[in-house]
C-alpha cells in the first residue's frame, strides 16, 4: 500500500487575490475588512469552539492540520495563532504572502507533509465548521481502498454527504440534517500524488465531478456547517432539509462532534428554546 498521508488546510482570514467574496476589494480595504477587532474576536471563538475541538477528538489523530494566515496579520493575532500549536499537536501555523488562492492552499498543503509519501489526500476546513469524529479515519479508509485498487491514479475526491446545518441566529429552530447531492467544500478531500499536481481547493466543490473522480458516501453525520451571518459563502439552510430537534442536536455536537455542547450552544446570540 503506498504512503498516504492525511492533510487539512484552514484559512484564516487570508487576504487571497481571488477566490473569495471580498477579494476584489482593493487590499488596505481587504485587509481593513478581514482584520477587524470585532471580525477577528468572532473568527477566533468559532475556530476554537468549533473547529479544532472536532479534529482534537479524532479517532484517527495521525494527520495534520495548516492553518494558512496572511503576512500582514496583526502580531497579537499571529501570536494567538502560534500559541494553539502546543494545545494541537497536528496543528502547523503557517504565515504566507498575498497570492492566488490556489498557488497558497497548494503550498500550505506541501508544508504539512510530514514524511514521504507517495500520496497526500488534502481535506479543505473553515473556522467555523465540524467534521464528525470518524471523518479521518472514514476519509483514510477510502482513500486506501481507492489507492491499493489502483482506482485513485489521478486527483479523485472522496466526500460525505450527510451533516447538520446550524443557524446560530434561529433559536426557534437552529439545527437541520441534510443530504448533499453535489460535494461540500467541507468533509470533502482530494487524493493526489505528493508534489500535489492541484488540490481539492482547484475548482468550485459544487463542480468537483464534473473535472475528477468523485466518491460520495451517503451514510452518518460527517459535517456541521454552521451559518451566522458572516459567511463569505452566503450560506443558508437548504431547501428540502429536516428539521432536527435542538435536544438530539446538542447531544449530537459532543457525541458526533466532539464539541464541548455549552460552550457551542453559547455562541448563539440568543439562547435555542426548548423542543
Amino acid at each position: 500500500m503506498p504512503g498516504n498521508e492525511i492533510i487539512g488546510v484552514l484559512r484564516f482570514s487570508y487576504p487571497a487575490k481571488e477566490g473569495f467574496a471580498v477579494s476584489g476589494m482593493e487590499e488596505a480595504a481587504l485587509e481593513a475588512h478581514l482584520y477587524d477587532d470585532a471580525r477577528l474576536k468572532a473568527r477566533f471563538r468559532l475556530l476554537e469552539t468549533v473547529a479544532l475541538p472536532s479534529l482534537a477528538a479524532q479517532t484517527d489523530p495521525d494527520f495534520a492540520l495548516v492553518i494558512l494566515a496572511g503576512t500582514t496579520l496583526p502580531i497579537r493575532h499571529r501570536q494567538r495563532l502560534r500559541s494553539l500549536e502546543s494545545a494541537y499537536p497536528f496543528l502547523q501555523v503557517c504565515f504566507m504572502e498575498r497570492t492566488g488562492a490556489l498557488a497558497a492552499a497548494k503550498r500550505s498543503f506541501r508544508r504539512g507533509i510530514r514524511g514521504a509519501p507517495s500520496h497526500v489526500t488534502g481535506f479543505r476546513i473553515d473556522d467555523d465548521d465540524a467534521v464528525a469524529t470518524d471523518y479521518v479515519a472514514r476519509t483514510r479508509d477510502m482513500a486506501d481502498r481507492l489507492l491499493g485498487a489502483d482506482l485513485a491514479n489521478r486527483p479523485t475526491v472522496v466526500a460525505f454527504a450527510r451533516g447538520v446545518y446550524w443557524d446560530m441566529h434561529a433559536p426557534a429552530q437552529p439545527f437541520w440534517d441534510f443530504r448533499e447531492a453535489q460535494p461540500l467544500g467541507l468533509a470533502c478531500a482530494m487524493i493526489t500524488d505528493a508534489d500535489l499536481p492541484t488540490c481539492v481547493y482547484r475548482y468550485n466543490h459544487r463542480r468537483l465531478p464534473c473535472h475528477v473522480p468523485t466518491l460520495m458516501e451517503p451514510d452518518g453525520h460527517a459535517f456541521l456547517r454552521t451559518l451566522h451571518g458572516h459567511n463569505d459563502s452566503g450560506r443558508s439552510i437548504p431547501p428540502h432539509a429536516t428539521r432536527l430537534p435542538t435536544r438530539r442536536a446538542r447531544r449530537m455536537l459532543a457525541e458526533r462532534f466532539g464539541l464541548d455542547a455549552d460552550r457551542a450552544i453559547a455562541l448563539m446570540p440568543e439562547p435555542p428554546a426548548a423542543d
